[in-house]
């Protein structure tokens, strides 16, 4: 056996619990122990003498392997770590982490390379899927129409996705990896910034509404989640500052309504019929208002309401400027005449997964008046109003 002259040392190779391979300078297997003929699946008379790198390593990788060992055997390393497949007997690839050193003669002459080899075929597995699990999370929060950021111990931006960089008015670049004391000045002096030295020193979660106020002196209110997490905090955020304008649109409307009210009763009693209907028309026009605010909840792109049978019942500005519908042509429409003829079989699927989930979110193809098709994002949401029930479709074009 190649480089391997003593007794002590061949029992050691044909017991050891790896692959051991010993291979010549012509590219041919010398000796092979006995947990090498087990991971081939060959007996050693198939293994000893045929070229290692024709028999037994995949085409894909054999040119490099076949470099690699060449270049070893010119001196330029006397011990090399490398990881390739190699081919069993009964199909199927196992990847090997192999320790090569060279093998020499008596003389010093370098007569081949000895090798030792790990099966990690399982560990890279994996971690491949492990690598894909990462990244499917990855790009889950970095579709969120959400704001989500990891703040670290130090107060640093460890993560941020786009759309809480967008709620900061920064861009990632700018926020990852600097403070938030950094980012927004006088911050540590906010009601806010106790809840979250709270949840970052004592783990203590919290949720509020709160109204922020740029370093510019404008300001947004966003619905806030605060969570203790391994790295630090973790911070969910929804922009709500136009619902809470129309909250105090409709708080306004409902006094201006109440002192029409008082002074119409006060003026003249024989008018109570009439005051009646009003009151009535006055009720129906705030049930309008409170359906349009949670329409426009959460919403950044286009939106429809949506009944239980795919109808439009509502659709806002947006939706009518990116579909090319007017108001009233979406109302004489279903869901299934924006979408591509292979989604229209699916569509009660989506609508029932709608109503026993409550939330969903997916990626689709959907079609314009004139036809054409756009990619979109869809997040779908089941809401019950004194009306019934109904779909709140907020969806995004993701043609960019």
């Amino acid at each position: 056996m190649v480089g391997v002259p003593n007794r002590l040392v061949q029992q050691y190779f044909d017991s050891a619990d790896v692959i051991m391979i010993a291979i010549s300078s012509d590219e041919k297997v010398v000796d092979i122990n006995r947990k090498g003929c087990e991971i081939l699946g060959c007996s050693k008379d198939e293994v000893i003498g045929k070229n290692w790198f024709d028999f037994f390593v995949p085409e894909a990788v054999r040119s490099n392997t076949r470099r690699h060992f060449q270049e070893m055997l010119k001196g330029s390393l006397r011990h090399m770590h490398s990881e390739y497949p190699i081919v069993r007997k009964y199909g199927g690839q196992l990847i090997i982490n192999w320790h090569n050193i060279l093998a020499s003669d008596e003389s010093g002459h370098t007569i081949g390379i000895l090798s030792s080899g790990v099966d990690v075929t399982e560990q890279r597995r994996a971690e491949r899927a492990m690598k894909e699990m990462e990244n499917r999370l990855q790009a889950t929060l970095d579709g969120m129409l959400e704001g989500c950021q990891i703040i670290d111990f130090d107060w640093r931006y460890a993560y941020i996705n786009e759309v809480a960089a967008k709620q900061g008015r920064r861009t990632k670049k700018e926020l990852l990896g600097h403070t938030m004391l950094e980012m927004y000045p006088g911050i540590e002096n906010t009601e806010l910034f106790g809840y979250l030295r709270d949840c970052m020193q004592r783990r203590i979660p919290h949720q509020m509404e709160n109204e922020f106020i740029f370093p510019d002196g404008s300001k947004g209110w966003f619905d806030l989640r605060i969570e203790p997490v391994p790295e630090g905090i973790l911070i969910l955020s929804l922009d709500i500052t136009k619902r809470k304008q129309l909250e105090e649109e409709l708080s306004n409307y409902r006094h201006r309504l109440e002192e029409v009210v008082a002074k119409r009763t006060a003026e003249c009693a024989k008018a109570n019929e009439q005051l009646a209907r009003e009151i009535e028309a006055h009720r129906r026009v705030k049930e309008e208002l409170k359906l349009r605010v949670m329409i426009l909840d959460n919403t950044m792109e286009a939106i429809f309401l949506i009944n239980s049978k795919g109808d439009f019942v509502y659709a806002n500005d947006a939706a009518c400027k990116i579909y090319g519908y007017n108001y009233d042509e979406f109302l004489n429409i279903n869901l299934r005449e924006i979408l591509k003829p292979q989604e229209v079989p699916i569509t009660e699927a989506r609508l029932r997964e709608v109503r026993q989930k409550k939330q969903v979110d997916y990626e689709t193809i959907h079609m314009r008046k004139d036809r054409s098709l756009m990619p979109v994002r869809v997040h779908q949401s089941l809401i019950k109003t004194k009306h019934g029930q109904f779909i709140i479709s907020a969806v995004r074009d993701i043609s960019s």
